[in-house]
């Protein structure tokens, strides 16, 4: 990604004979990654969803979930989410040591000139240069750094109880201010209660799981995966009234192993990474995700009704039917062999009715 290497390019050349502290928010791996490390005195790596964590494991980096104090650079790539990413930039800003640099790469067209304007707002100076259709700028701190906006952007950028769906979120997630359509729409075609063990593959902050546990008391166990930390941290606190029987797992479904010999996995599996479509990813969780499943076990899942997940599912279970197809979504049932079909009642439930939550 032309934004990463020019970003760490830049870093490289700041850096001189004396010792430096550098962090790197949204850290992604790269080769020239390994030469920042052996440059610098101390590097905190901060990346918070898995796939990217374990590249850079691979590299034999490791990843810190905390902020460093007195930093003398820190480097940023912005996320999806503008809301996520300025509070990012202020934290950065805090965090660096008077006279210290902040500098961000950002690719045009994810609004590099918005990202610019923002960080000029808040530290009251910045350089900027251009390249490969990416923007690079810096802002040092200093007295004109504006405190008070930086603390609002740090705040906005935190978990908290949302009022359309009554759950802890925060931006940057999926779908992080209302239940998607997607979601509800499978909730209102799940069995009315689920028993034994199943799994929540790519849970979110728990918006399905929060349903399913207050309306199936008969559920065993029940595993979150997800592959966004802060997701999951979400995730665990909306499920916490039932925490003895549920079980959270940071994990990358397309990749890491998953629990098994379930009774059944609910899945609303992703279609980007990043800001990119990458319709592979969820065809791979899927494929992944089935391996999970006892003989007889079933897979309820919703998509996009034109993603082609019923090859994938033809693959790897016995059958599967598509039980409804609304607003440009269509619900799943699958069932891997060796098991019979029940012949469980659908609950026709209005989806927004299931969200019953006292608003705060």
């Amino acid at each position: 990604m032309p934004a990463i290497q020019l970003l760490y390019q830049a870093a490289i050349e700041t850096l001189d004979d004396s010792p430096k502290r550098i962090v790197i928010f949204n850290a992604h791996s790269n080769p020239l990654l390994k030469k920042i490390a052996e440059q610098c005195d101390r590097l905190a790596l901060l990346q918070h969803y898995k796939p990217e964590y374990n590249e850079l494991k691979r590299m034999g980096l490791e990843c810190s979930q905390n902020i460093e104090t007195n930093t003398d650079v820190a480097l940023l790539i912005p996320s999806k989410s503008r809301q996520q990413t300025l509070g990012w930039m202020a934290e950065a800003m805090t965090k660096l040591v008077d006279g210290g640099k902040l500098i961000v790469s950002c690719a045009n067209s994810h609004g590099a000139r918005s990202y610019e304007k923002a960080l000029k707002e808040l530290a009251g100076n910045t350089g900027s240069s251009s390249k490969s259709k990416c923007r690079l700028f810096s802002a040092r701190k200093s007295a004109t750094l504006d405190m008070e906006l930086a603390q609002q952007w740090i705040a906005d950028a935190q978990p908290r109880r949302v009022k359309t769906h009554g759950l802890i979120s925060q931006p940057g997630l999926f779908s992080w201010e209302k239940p998607d359509i997607g979601s509800q729409l499978l909730l209102k075609y799940l069995p009315e209660t689920l028993h034994g063990r199943g799994m929540d593959l790519c849970c979110g902050y728990g918006l399905l799981s929060e349903q399913l546990l207050k309306t199936s008391p008969d559920i065993e166990m029940l595993y979150l995966v997800e592959a966004d930390r802060l997701a999951l941290q979400c995730a665990g606190q909306n499920t916490k009234s039932w925490q003895e029987k549920v079980e959270p797992h940071w994990l990358d479904a397309a990749e890491d192993p998953l629990p098994l010999k379930l009774d059944w996995i609910i899945c609303n599996p992703p279609f980007h990474r990043g800001q990119a479509q990458d319709v592979p990813l969820g065809q791979t969780i899927i494929a992944n995700g089935c391996k999970s499943l006892r003989r007889g076990g079933r897979l309820y899942m919703v998509a996009n009704r034109k993603l082609p997940y019923e090859t994938t599912l033809d693959r790897m279970l016995m059958n599967h039917r598509t039980i409804v197809q609304e607003q440009g979504f269509k619900v799943i049932e699958a069932t891997k062999g060796g098991g019979q079909r029940a012949n469980q009642k659908v609950s026709r439930t209005e989806g927004w009715e299931l969200f019953d939550h006292e608003q705060e």
